[in-house]
């Protein structure tokens, strides 16, 4: 068994232990939804809480990586929340980028996150055949790709 993939084991498994403990709290989150009122199909409901799932892993293992070359944790703290909340609230997370001027939406694009956001809308909306899930699906499991390859590669590193 080589190094690099000795150090792509121990990101697995942390990653996988993050992975889990989103998507169980995303999944509470969707029943507190149901009680309120939420209507969305089952096969929705999965799908998306899938997609958040690939997402929480990618940005997982770019954490691990990241962490490994900062030296106290408010460093890391500082580095994740600069570059964190501007990509939420242009990914269109909070709300959606129609609502936004040309320029931001524009800019938007740019942003991985906003692919899984439109494709959860829509996939709790029970539209699976538009385009909208197809390439939200394609854009996250392609950043989870990168992300996981440049985590692995800083966690080598450090």
């Amino acid at each position: 068994m080589t190094l690099g993939i000795r150090y792509a084991a121990l990101l697995l498994g942390r990653t996988l232990r993050d992975v889990v403990q989103l998507t169980a709290q995303s999944a509470l989150l969707v029943l507190l939804g149901l009680a309120f009122g939420l209507r969305a199909p089952v096969a929705g409901v999965a799908l998306g809480l899938a997609l958040v799932a690939v997402l929480a892993g990618a940005l997982s293992a770019l954490s691990y990586g990241l962490a490994m070359h900062v030296r106290t944790p408010a460093e890391f703290a500082a580095i994740t929340n600069t570059a964190v909340m501007p990509l939420m609230l242009v990914s269109g997370l909070l709300l959606p980028m129609s609502l936004a001027p040309a320029w931001l939406d524009g800019v938007s694009h740019a942003v991985p996150f906003r692919y899984t956001a439109d494709a959860v809308r829509q996939a709790y909306l029970g539209n699976y055949g538009s385009g909208t899930v197809a390439a939200g699906a394609a854009v996250t499991l392609g950043f989870a790709a990168l992300a996981f390859a440049a985590g692995t590669r800083l966690f080598r590193r450090g």
